[in-house]
């Protein structure tokens, strides 16, 4: 028997018994798995790059999204990208040559501008590779020329050069940057390729001072691991230090790759059962215009989110939860409500891992 299929048998049996949580091993005795950069690929884009958004349930419809990347360069396991049925693998990131140039004739032959683009939502905009960082900033430039704003979440680490090259259309630019933990060894098993998380808040300090639009999300939230009081106190307090007041959050889902790909890299380390097995009996809920997923059951997360939103009250920090990942608790909020814009991105690269 597959460890994979051992596990779904285990969770099957253990159905309606939730209140008997698996243990979690220790942070602290678990390895860091090695993961390798992959290679990048220069691709041409067939069709249109500029998209309905599909998270247009949520935000305005004068949003659109863009991907000028294929792939995933993080390689983290709860990324639902890496779960399409289209996924080239690990070994391949695929830029779409001369996007920010066919950006700018998509835009000159629109009857109409969008308000804002979302780059990129299946994939990392800012991966450890200067070609693809480039691209993107030739991007957002373009749409800045036409006063379009630029949506954009990472878990990279936009090079300085980058920043000095966007810097001139801060107005319109929107970063957001999720966080998981400031436990840097746990960051790495669940984050394998994204920058660290101290880099993250030095860089959105520094956006910040520079008057760039900076939001932070904590997610996704994965429950008995990153929810305990002892995690979310020291993610808040470095927060509260990088002098971010407010914060988005949102619970793991799973759909069937995520399931996968959870169980292949943190079944090893002894956490991927004791994880989905809290979902057993979460509900599957829709997900807007993607995919419906399975949820962890509604009173687990109010009583996450409740543990987080009072903590955060301690620290004058405000939290605001993701409708796309929770839409059994209220209806979308209003468009002109910009904390949930964009809702998640979970993520390749050549080059070399991030160095601080």
């Amino acid at each position: 028997m597959t460890r994979s299929g051992s596990a779904r048998r285990t969770r099957q049996r253990n159905k309606g018994k939730s209140s008997r949580r698996l243990e979690l091993p220790l942070v602290a005795d678990l390895p860091v798995p090695a993961y390798r950069l992959p290679k990048l690929v220069l691709a041409e884009r067939r069709g249109s790059l500029l998209r309905p958004n599909p998270l247009s349930d949520f935000v305005d419809d004068d949003v659109l999204s863009l991907n000028h990347v294929s792939g995933c360069a993080m390689q983290c396991a709860f990324c639902y990208a890496r779960a399409y049925p289209r996924y080239a693998g690990d070994a391949v990131l695929t830029l779409y040559a001369g996007a920010a140039e066919q950006v700018r004739r998509e835009l000159t032959q629109r009857p109409t501008l969008p308000r804002a683009v979302y780059l990129c939502p299946s994939t990392d905009p800012f991966p450890p590779l200067m070609e693809v960082q480039r691209e993107t900033a030739g991007i957002v430039e373009v749409l800045a020329q036409f006063r379009v704003e630029s949506w954009l979440m990472t878990r990279g680490f936009i090079r300085p050069s980058i920043v000095d090259h966007l810097q001139p259309h801060a107005d319109l630019i929107q970063v957001t940057f999720p966080f998981m933990t400031a436990d840097e060894k746990l960051r790495r098993i669940l984050e394998p390729l994204a920058a660290p998380t101290r880099m993250r808040l030095r860089q959105a300090r520094e956006l910040l001072r520079r008057g760039f639009q900076v939001q932070a999300s904590l997610e996704p939230l994965v429950p008995g691991l990153t929810d305990s009081r002892e995690q979310m106190v020291l993610l808040l307090d470095a927060l509260k230090a990088s002098g971010i007041n407010s914060v988005s959050a949102a619970y793991l889902f799973v759909r069937p790759g995520i399931q996968q790909n959870v169980e292949k890299q943190w079944g090893p380390l002894g956490l991927a059962e004791p994880i989905l097995d809290r979902y057993v009996d979460g509900p599957i809920l829709p997900m807007g215009r993607i995919a419906a997923a399975r949820h962890l059951p509604r009173g687990d997360r109010q009583r996450g989110y409740a543990l987080l939103m009072a903590l955060a009250a301690e620290r004058d920090m405000t939290v605001h939860v993701s409708a796309l990942t929770n839409p059994d608790f209220s209806a979308p909020p209003s468009p002109s409500i910009r904390h949930d814009r964009p809702l998640r991105q979970m993520e390749l690269g050549q080059g070399k891992p991030w160095t601080d």
